[in-house]
């Protein structure tokens, strides 16, 4: 009896640097669609600026205090490479642990989580909580300046720049990636129905919290699987928002702008946290 015929195998299909580069993207709540993009036969220049435009919406959600630095992307052969002042910092392929690690590298944080780097170059920079009457001053001044980090309700900070005719402010509530993704399993494990399992996994986390017991009740190679993925490495931590013009010379402005920045944070951060709960719910036996 002869064989029946079968389609010769085929090479694995590499995975997409545009699909990796927009979970990357995601990470900070940024809708990238590059691959949608790469698909619309978009040139290389085209896809160059999206990956670059991108990317610097991502670093302002971040929160690594890379402001002062010029943050690049482009495509090279199948492809990523991510440029910092224009010399290449890391290639996507190499995975979001080693990216995250070479702007680890660049960083330089407080014992609170907030960068000790200034928003520019150079400027002038004053206390954060400067009077009112001197910030009013500032800001509808010609000069560019910065001040230094706000402390203000429910673990957040904030600080303001301007540079030319753009006014900024930046709100950040510093968390990494490792206790947004802990916070997601507080709310994984509690919604779990079967109350022996939830108090056995509550138990669990006791010795190696939330993230661990949650994982330690999937397969062996869960917290491996998880490691590479993007939301493992960078999470929201940050929004900013800014105005140019004659606006940026209000100082009630000035007050909006946070407000909306403080509004924009808080509501990324609960939804980054709805978001992991699902990425770590899926799988999971909770009976």
């Amino acid at each position: 009896m002869a064989r029946p015929k079968t389609k010769p195998e085929s090479a694995a299909t590499p995975p997409s640097p545009y699909r990796a580069f927009d979970a990357l993207m995601a990470t900070a709540a940024v809708d990238s669609q590059i691959e949608a993009l790469a698909e619309s036969g978009a040139d290389a220049l085209t896809l160059d600026r999206a990956l670059s435009d991108a990317l610097q919406a991502a670093q302002r959600r971040w929160g690594l205090g890379l402001h002062h630095l010029k943050h690049a992307a482009r495509m090279d052969g199948n492809d990523i490479e991510l440029l910092v002042d224009d010399r290449p910092a890391a290639r996507l392929s190499e995975g979001s642990a080693t990216l995250a690690q070479a702007y680890e590298g660049m960083r330089a944080a407080d014992e609170r989580g907030l960068s000790l780097w200034g928003a520019l170059g150079e400027g002038h920079r004053v206390p954060g909580d400067a009077p009112a009457a001197r910030l009013k001053v500032l800001i509808e001044d010609a000069r560019d300046f910065e001040t230094l980090w706000t402390a203000a309700r429910s673990d957040i900070y904030h600080r303001t720049w301007r540079q030319g005719e753009t006014l900024s402010v930046e709100v950040v509530r510093p968390a990494s990636a490792e206790a947004a993704l802990s916070d997601a399993a507080w709310d994984v494990i509690t919604s779990i129905k079967d109350r022996t399992f939830q108090r056995e996994l509550m138990r669990r986390s006791e010795e190696v919290g939330m993230l661990g017991a949650l994982l330690g009740a999937r397969h062996a190679g869960a917290r491996g699987n998880l490691n590479q993925m993007p939301d493992a490495h960078f999470t929201v931590q940050a929004s900013v928002h800014t105005v140019s013009g004659a606006e940026a010379r209000n100082a009630d402005t000035h007050r909006a702008l946070l407000r909306a920045a403080t509004a924009e944070l808080e509501e990324l951060q609960s939804h980054t946290t709805r978001q992991l709960a699902e990425v770590l719910r899926h799988g999971l036996n909770s009976r």
